[in-house]
């Protein structure tokens, strides 16, 4: 759903301005307990007159020497009358020893930031291929998963530390790229001396984005990178042949994908529907 545009009210700013915040000292062997809150809110007109509200809590607390970092983002989207058409709520934390560097304050959304004029840099590639370019490939193989793709097997220029396939996907006819999947046999998981999976802290700053929950039963994240654009990691359990998978796709190109499908089967039955008047033709010359 594109956004047409943001509500810049008082509401909006008197909770992004006005962030609480609030600190509690406590004596623990002799180190401070610290909490920082801060909450803010934006409102989107969307372009079928809907509205999009989002209000985000922030809590960073510091106990002896480590820091814990919670989010928990509340979306709602109402029509033109008022009544509710979706609600969701994600929530997401990370703990580290002082002095690592945590996740810095992030920016406004990348789709934000399109809506107000500005024109952010939007990740055009993963894994080393861009999206849209033509994949030069040869071992193209159906996938029944994905009807409409072609998926191709490569080895990015850098890998990923337990990573064991690489696939591409990419439109039936031209072949440009379209999705990007890095897959590991065994879960990827952090080193000991951390409480949060590496993978996470990673795509959020590489992408300035938060990770957003999928899943109540499993850790499935979702980033949202513009344009879109999409990363989804799952950490555990993500298929039967792979525990942990990183995938990046592009939607519009899911589209031209889809229609080239379409484009190529409309071809193979207009063949199919001459081959069958020759034969009718040379059968009825035969009697």
């Amino acid at each position: 759903m594109k956004n047409k545009g943001k509500i810049t009210g008082a509401v909006a700013a008197s909770l992004a301005a006005a962030a609480m915040i609030g600190f509690a000292a406590a004596t623990c062997d002799g180190k401070k307990q610290v909490q920082q809150k801060s909450s803010e809110a934006t409102i989107v007109t969307n372009e079928n007159g809907s509205i999009s509200r989002t209000f985000t809590e922030s809590t960073v607390s510091t106990n002896g020497n480590m820091v814990t970092e919670r989010r928990r983002e509340t979306r709602t989207t109402l029509d033109t009358d008022g009544n509710m058409l979706e609600s969701s709520t994600s929530e997401y934390a990370q703990s580290y020893s002082v002095g690592d560097t945590g996740m810095l304050p992030l920016s406004a959304s990348i789709n934000d930031k399109c809506a107000s004029g500005e024109q952010p840099v939007v990740a055009d590639s993963f894994m080393g291929l861009k999206f849209g370019d033509e994949f030069k490939g040869t071992n193209f193989v159906s996938d029944a998963d994905e009807p409409t793709l072609l998926r191709a097997t490569f080895t990015p220029k850098k890998t990923l530390e337990g990573f064991d396939d690489y696939y591409v996907y990419v439109t039936p006819k031209t072949h440009k790229v379209v999705k990007v999947y890095a897959c590991a046999k065994e879960a990827v998981d952090a080193d000991a001396s951390w409480r949060r999976n590496y993978l996470i802290e990673a795509l959020q700053k590489r992408y300035n984005t938060w990770a957003r929950p999928r899943s109540w039963c499993r850790p499935v994240y979702t980033f949202d990178i513009g344009g879109g654009r999409y990363v989804t990691a799952c950490l555990s359990g993500a298929s039967r042949d792979y525990e942990t998978v990183v995938v990046a796709w592009d939607d519009a190109l899911l589209t031209t994908a889809a229609d080239e499908t379409e484009a190529m089967r409309a071809e193979s039955r207009k063949k199919a529907a001459e081959r069958r008047r020759k034969w009718v033709s040379d059968v009825i010359d035969a009697f």
